[in-house]
């Protein structure tokens, strides 16, 4: 009976996928926002950990990482 009334109820309409579509680069972004974020804030915590620890091989390799990572986001 439910189907019946609403038959259309959960589908997307052409005006819908329009209003969708348009958030789809400003989402893209800020998630790779979001992301770089997060691996930076992971990379210094464990940059501090290697310097606390005096572990230079892998302080050098985390910094290395840390380098790229900013130079692929333009950082």
């Amino acid at each position: 009976m439910y189907e019946k009334q609403y038959p259309h109820e959960g589908a997307i309409l052409p005006s819908q996928m329009e209003e969708k579509s348009n958030y789809g680069p400003l989402a893209e972004k800020i998630l790779q926002q979001a992301i770089f974020q997060f691996q930076k804030q992971k990379l210094m915590e464990k940059i501090d950990e290697a310097l606390m620890t005096r572990n230079k091989p892998l302080f050098l390799e985390l910094s290395a990482q840390y380098n790229e990572l900013l130079k692929k986001h333009g950082a």
